[in-house]
């Protein structure tokens, strides 16, 4: 009986681990492509981070690193064009967003903070949870950290 148990539990391991990597190829495949882009068109020779946005459009956005070794941040939608190029310094750094998080929700636990893009407009989106336990996106203005938009369910 155990040796059946041990063998069940080895195959779902297994099959989750196959499920798992059969969703996120598709992902790590768009990435693998707008990195080439961006090294060919920008020249970025190091890809710092990756966010995929789903909102009213698809959008990847990249940041890395020029020649220059200045950050850059590149958004591309769903064709894998390049929509918005912007050097990081235009605009409001990661780490300083949640100074800009003006709500009359308390968050009670940050989920993330990643870029995005809505009306054609960089975006920098704040996921958390409030003292209800609601589930708010935040949207501020990634150049100037003004509020532009708020969900909640």
């Amino acid at each position: 009986m155990l040796i059946i148990l041990t063998i069940v539990i080895i195959i779902i391991i297994w099959q989750l681990v196959a499920i798992y990597q059969t969703a996120m190829s598709p992902i790590r495949e768009n990435e693998k492509e707008v990195s080439q882009i961006a090294q060919q068109q920008k020249g970025l020779h190091t890809i710092t981070n990756f966010y995929n946005y789903n909102g009213t459009s698809s959008y990847t956005i990249i940041v890395g690193l020029n020649e220059d070794n200045e950050e850059h941040i590149l958004w591309f939608n769903d064709k894998k064009e390049i929509v918005l190029s912007k050097p990081a310094k235009e605009g409001i750094a990661k780490e300083d967003v949640l100074n800009f998080l003006d709500t009359d929700r308390t968050p009670k636990k940050i989920i993330s903070v990643s870029l995005a893009m809505e009306d054609e407009e960089p975006l920098w989106e704040i996921k958390f949870k409030d003292e209800n336990d609601r589930y708010n996106l935040y949207y501020i203005e990634f150049e100037n950290g003004v509020y532009y938009q708020r969900i909640t369910f």
